[in-house]
């Protein structure tokens, strides 16, 4: 998968197929000096090039704080 860097961040899609849904999962790693963590969403999509853009965008809005359940704290430093 390929990786997006914003503010100093890189994000990594990590979505699957959902077997026997043809929906694709939103799972990211966010990297930072070489320390990574992993997130989810509770969003689907129909298609891995979809489930890659929901992750970039979901990845900017945890990096941003933008998220509740996933606050700045919680991203690698």
């Amino acid at each position: 998968m390929n990786s997006v860097s914003y503010k100093g961040f890189a994000v990594t899609p990590r979505t699957f197929q959902i077997r026997g849904s043809g929906r694709w999962t939103l799972d990211l790693a966010i990297t930072h000096h070489g320390s990574s963590r992993t997130f989810t969403g509770p969003d689907t999509y129909a298609s891995e090039s979809a489930a890659n853009d929901g992750c970039y965008a979901y990845g900017r809005r945890i990096i941003d704080g933008q998220v509740q359940s996933y606050p700045a704290d919680r991203l690698p430093r």
